[in-house]
């Protein structure tokens, strides 16, 4: 058995990162990230069981020490014909027994991590303190792949098998405080209001906050539908009484084929979409104080 480790990069290994980043994206110094995720969803395992986690986590725990379990995802899939699908992100399943447990291998930073469960492989990071700088999409991609083969590997040393990749996830995260002395009517026009300006009502004024969900189709350069990208933005408080708005900004959409060359271009069509997609939908007053370059 071979452990897989995280390996530092080098300043030489991130200027090779930015070559790999598409020059006409953009791009912001000090995004409003809290967290990213990179998922693959795969049909179900045939024999998978709880136990096999253990023996899978054996290969990561140098550089994932921590194990949490939590409730199983159930099983997404963005379909498209003439009955759209009208609420994202819901699936459902057959219950045909005790549900296994999904399980999180942590750092010792607790910044990363990776979600391990019978039909799902998922890199997050996430924003714990306010040092904590998002490690680049590039870095992620090449965590979650040389994640994914560790686990792949894992399962056929275990007799398992195989894994077929059917759903893929790019989901960023973005957390945006009122500032002190300011109101979410206010965060709502400078994040959205070359959007919603003409909201504003003649007898009652702006709305007093926000709330949205929009769904666009990604097509595949034929003209197919291959997934969506979903963005959706509310108000919500912290566990500090921070008052801020969350959008999220999540691609989701199956495979150009089912292996890790076609998660990987899936992964980084998604990436582009929701980044377009977040510079669109945000202003410029956000754009400059997010240090657009």
């Amino acid at each position: 058995m071979v452990a897989w480790s995280m390996k530092t990069h080098t300043e030489s290994k991130a200027d090779q990162m930015n070559s790999r980043r598409p020059a006409d994206l953009p791009e912001f110094g000090v995004p409003p990230l809290t967290e990213v995720v990179l998922g693959a969803q795969f049909d179900v395992i045939p024999g998978f069981l709880t136990p096999y986690v253990g023996l899978i986590w054996q290969r990561f725990r140098s550089s994932f020490p921590f194990i949490e379990e939590h409730p199983p995802l159930p099983p997404v899939f963005e379909t498209f014909g003439p009955n759209p699908q009208f609420v994202p992100g819901i699936g459902f399943q057959l219950m045909t027994g005790a549900e296994a447990a999904r399980v999180f291998f942590i750092n010792q930073a607790r910044t990363e991590l990776l979600q391990v469960q019978k039909d799902r492989f998922l890199h997050n990071w996430r924003k714990i303190g306010t040092a904590d700088a998002y490690p680049r999409f590039e870095k992620m991609l090449d965590t979650f792949k040389a994640g994914f083969e560790a686990f792949s590997d894992a399962i056929s040393d275990e007799g398992l098998g195989p894994i077929i990749p059917n759903q893929c996830e790019v989901t960023y995260i973005n957390q945006v405080p009122v500032p002190a002395g300011g109101n979410l009517s206010d965060l709502t026009d400078d994040l959205f209001g070359q959007h919603t300006g003409s909201l504003a009502l003649d007898d009652l004024g702006k709305p007093e906050d926000l709330r949205f969900l929009l769904r666009y189709v990604m097509r595949d350069a034929g003209g197919r539908p291959v997934g969506r990208l979903i963005a959706s933005a509310e108000p919500a408080r912290g566990v500090d009484g921070q008052t801020f708005v969350q959008l999220t900004m999540t691609a989701r959409g199956r495979p150009s084929s089912p292996d890790v060359k076609g998660i990987e271009d899936f992964f980084n069509k998604g990436r582009i979409s929701v980044v377009k997609g977040f510079a669109h939908l945000t202003g410029p007053k956000m754009h400059k104080l997010w240090e657009r370059k």
